[in-house]
């Protein structure tokens, strides 16, 4: 979850651009129209420690009562099923390699810890629910949101938001090692959908929205999920827990912009507002 200062780096991974085409609706009211067969389910790989004061920022005035206490929340990967275009990850979660130690194999300092019991990583889930990925979306970069991606193919198409590897390259080239290509969803073409902002229709038949959320990392990317049941924000990261969207207060630690953040915590706020039909999943809760 710990982004790295900013550097420059060489890129060694091709990079491609993720083809997606605008979609024709311009406002969420048209989309959620045309909902499709489309499932979600998380899985738990894992928890993590957070200090309460931080995953809501103390300095903003809403979050100033906010107490210092340890949280232990879940790490998570939402499964994706298609009825005709098959099974997606939206992030990955943990491997294996954190059952028997905290850092992953990671070593340095600010390695973060995170604990995993025996079947929990992504590659267990994958493996019990004969899931057969097509395609793997990852919100961002950091650890816990990336690391299962050593224990999972490596002949699909990963897709993160443009400018999100060359940020984080240093920080993760074992997760990312022996994949030879990443595909990039570059936000500056997306269309603008009040009041979200830049989204990208990533199917094509308004079934799975990419989100941009900066704030968390520079390229953070939320995600929408348009079912038959009703539509679904993944805010991943854009907040942590379900206190940040209840006190109008996004988190401060492990964020690149507090402040890039905090907009775009607000934007989400007014989505959820405008559109109360939507259900909602933080980064380190599962939707309700």
């Amino acid at each position: 979850m710990r982004p790295k200062e900013n550097s420059p780096v060489n890129i060694i991974m091709r990079l491609k651009k993720y083809p997606y085409k605008k979609n024709i609706a311009n406002n969420w009211e048209l989309i959620f129209q045309n909902p499709c067969n489309i499932t979600i389910e998380s899985f738990q790989t894992g928890t993590v420690k957070l200090n309460r004061q931080g995953t809501i920022n103390p300095d903003h005035p809403l979050g100033k009562d906010v107490q210092e206490e340890e949280l232990e929340v879940p790490i998570l990967s939402h499964w994706i099923h298609h009825e005709s275009k098959g099974d997606f990850l939206l992030d990955t979660g943990l491997d294996a390699s954190y059952i028997r130690d905290k850092l992953g194999g990671l070593e340095g300092s600010g390695i973060d810890e995170f604990q995993l019991k025996e079947n929990e990583n992504i590659a267990y889930h994958i493996q019990k629910k004969n899931i057969h990925l097509n395609m793997i979306f990852l919100s961002h970069l950091h650890s816990d949101h990336a690391a299962g991606v050593r224990e999972l193919p490596k002949d699909i198409p990963y897709v993160i938001a443009k400018g999100e590897y060359a940020q984080y390259q240093p920080e993760i080239p074992d997760f990312l090692e022996g994949l030879e290509e990443l595909y990039e969803i570059d936000f500056s073409h997306a269309q603008h959908i009040h009041p979200l902002g830049p989204s990208a229709d990533l199917l094509g038949d308004s079934s799975l929205w990419a989100i941009h959320t900066p704030g968390h990392t520079p390229n953070h990317i939320s995600f929408l999920i348009n079912t038959l049941d009703g539509p679904i924000l993944q805010t991943m990261d854009a907040a942590f827990i379900y206190e940040n969207l209840k006190l109008g207060v996004a988190p401060s630690d492990y964020t690149w912009d507090v402040d890039k953040a905090q907009k775009t915590l607000e934007r989400i706020i007014d989505f959820l507002n405008k559109y109360p039909q939507v259900r909602v999943g933080t980064g380190h809760e599962a939707f309700k």
